[in-house]
């Protein structure tokens, strides 16, 4: 099956190698502005586009991958304000000590560094060229030191939202502190504040509006990357973005007469108990807090759980739920799983050989079955509940073999790891699954281990459970096997 992806241009689910017969890939995806802790939302719009991005690649796709930074914007100088220093100098430490805090989360989640990270204010000089471009093109007006984009001029202008100049206009006023001719036109160039950060301009000193920034930033990176080369411009973000942001975006580029997206991508929001995300409400989920209460792989799972485009209700019962549900795949692939089949040695022996040579994996028809089910539920625009349901059948179907009387421990173990392996193998598709670590357990934990199987074999089962809760406190499971002996996990 053909990889489809929903545009949102088209509303419609299109063939991707008809966009990209030379499987050459330019994807910008609208990153934070840093003026505050990131949220759900951020997780889930970065954790959307980065499994995309793996997907493609998966796919043999050449994705050359741009998320920004918005470090120049009237919420950074809002924050900046309360700092209690110069206003300036106030806006460049709010920005950068939030875009720290955001690269650090992002990686904690596991979500890949782009290729690029352009910041706003390292392209202000290619944004005034463009703004001269438009300007040039008599699709964009100075009034009082700022600079308009003339949405009048731009043909098709509502395309992306699917909404016309009238609808739009309905709920669009002039604020009395601009100079524009229509509610629906929008800046490009911002004349001067007081204190603000500001640049030198044809037009007098101000600083780039928002729109502009992403407009300017993609065109620019892709053309000096691709150098002439056919390429399919993916452009991507939530889908608060694509009116006016985005909407505004292609009438620059229309403006500029710059090539720009074909393929427009958006992940549904987020909401909480049914209600928009706000301070206000006292419902804003910070990653932070989300971080304390599950770890980045059952955060990542979670998100998986609901289709990219649909919106994501989330609630701590949820997330819970979530939680138990990923219990279930690493207690499949928690070594102790297998520990009363084989030695360890056999055991490792096996699971090499079937890790690095596929020959020796068992051939069955119902994991081919699963493997074909998840690579046309990722095919049909990253249909990942669907994928992530043959997985579950696939862990099932290992839970059976190691219950099964009829088959040998060589067998045995044989089929788990091959079972094992796929899981890992198209998990890691997912940004799932990926190996642990050694436990490391140190004097004093080993010795509680020691004296709680010696409390069980006494038949002091209150002691016993009382270790076991001391060291889960820890973040150490134990698990009891068959032979009497102990084994060791982590917790979530």
């Amino acid at each position: 099956m053909p990889l489809t992806l929903y545009n949102t241009l088209s509303r419609k689910k299109e063939p991707l190698d008809v966009h990209a017969p030379d499987r050459k890939i330019g994807m910008y995806v609208c990153g934070p502005t840093v003026y505050d802790a990131s949220h759900i939302g951020h997780a889930r719009s970065a954790f959307t586009f980065d499994l995309i991005r793996r997907y493609l690649e998966q796919r043999d796709y050449e994705v050359f991958f741009v998320r920004n930074v918005t470090d120049v914007d009237d919420k950074i100088i809002e924050r900046a304000r309360k700092e209690g220093r110069e206003l300036k100098k106030a806006v460049q430490i709010v920005a950068k000590r939030y875009l720290a805090l955001y690269r650090r989360q992002m990686k904690k989640l596991g979500v890949a560094s782009p290729r690029k990270e352009p910041k706003a204010t390292l392209y202000i000089e290619a944004m005034k060229k463009m703004i001269k471009e438009i300007l040039d093109n008599q699709a964009a007006y100075i009034s009082g030191g700022d600079v308009y984009f003339d949405v009048r001029k731009c043909s098709g202008y509502g395309e992306l939202s699917h909404q016309s100049i009238e609808q739009m206009r309905k709920g669009a006023r002039i604020e009395p502190s601009e100079n524009k001719r229509d509610p629906l036109d929008f800046a490009l160039w911002k004349a001067a504040k007081p204190e603000e950060p500001s640049w030198e301009s044809p037009w007098g000193e101000g600083r780039p509006g928002w729109h502009i920034e992403c407009s300017t930033m993609s065109t620019e990176i892709f053309k000096e990357n691709f150098k002439g080369e056919k390429f399919l411009f993916i452009h991507g973000g939530g889908l608060d973005l694509i009116f006016p942001h985005h909407e505004n975006e292609i009438a620059q580029a229309k403006g500029a007469k710059r090539r720009f997206a074909t393929l427009w991508m958006h992940n549904g929001l987020v909401t909480v108990n049914g209600q928009k995300m706000a301070k206000s409400l006292g419902n804003f989920i910070t990653l932070e807090e989300l971080f304390k209460k599950a770890g980045p792989e059952v955060v990542r799972f979670y998100f998986l759980q609901t289709h990219y485009r649909n919106p994501l209700d989330f609630s701590w019962e949820k997330l819970e739920g979530a939680k138990g549900s990923y219990k279930r795949f690493s207690d499949f692939l928690d070594p102790v799983r297998v520990q009363s089949c084989g030695t360890e040695k056999q055991r490792q022996k096996i699971r090499d050989e079937i890790y690095k040579q596929p020959e020796k994996r068992w051939e069955d028809k119902f994991i081919r079955e699963k493997k074909e089910e998840f690579f046309t539920s990722m095919n049909d625009d990253l249909n990942t509940p669907n994928a992530l349901a043959a997985l579950f059948l696939l862990s099932y179907l290992g839970n059976d073999v190691l219950s099964d009387l009829q088959l040998n421990e060589q067998e045995k173990l044989e089929r788990f790891y091959t079972i094992e392996f796929h899981l890992r193998e198209l998990g890691g598709i997912l940004n799932l699954f990926k190996e642990e670590k050694n436990i490391i357990l140190t004097q004093e934990e080993k010795k509680l281990i020691k004296k709680r199987e010696q409390a069980r074999r006494e038949g002091n089962f209150k002691e016993a459970d009382e270790i076991r809760k001391k060291l889960l406190a820890q973040g150490k499971i134990l698990i009891d096997l068959e032979d009497g002996s102990t084994g060791v996990s982590v917790s979530l």
